[in-house]
């Protein structure tokens, strides 16, 4: 990967369900550092935010729930952390190994979260929703 996808790309965070981290891009530690969070010590070498901890735990929970009832599917639980404007978008990988719990894995993407503005109306398109509302006839497209 490149400096510019590594900059614009999903940050990635591998852990084991001891929530050790075994993989970590530059991305991801660039996003989680612009949390206002205190960090929480993961393993040995490399800290998480407690907002992502915590995601991960409830991630490990409905992983040994699955594997306690021999469900072997993959499975996403997303969420998002921080506030405004440092909000990131987590989607989290559960991957469990019939090996065992210890041999799964925990996956999470992190993207920052960018509000999406409302689309204007036109006055003409605004009208013809209105006429639309208060004298409904039949569906029609809108903006045509």
């Amino acid at each position: 990967m490149n400096q510019k996808q590594e900059a614009t790309g999903p940050g990635i965070v591998v852990l084991s369900p001891s929530l050790q981290v075994l993989f970590m891009n530059q991305r991801a530690i660039a996003l989680l550092n612009q949390l206002d969070h205190t960090a929480q010590s993961i393993g040995t070498e490399r800290e998480i935010s407690a907002p992502l901890h915590q995601h991960c735990q409830d991630m490990v929970e409905t992983l040994q729930t699955r594997m306690r009832s021999s469900n072997w599917e993959q499975f996403q639980q997303d969420c998002t952390i921080g506030n405004s404007p440092h909000t990131i978008v987590l989607k989290g990988f559960g991957l469990p190994d019939r090996r065992g719990l210890s041999h799964s894995r925990i996956m999470m993407l992190l993207s920052p979260h960018a509000a999406q503005p409302i689309p204007e109306v036109s006055g003409e398109e605004s009208s013809s929703i209105m006429a639309h509302i208060s004298h409904p006839t039949e569906p029609r497209a809108y903006g045509q």
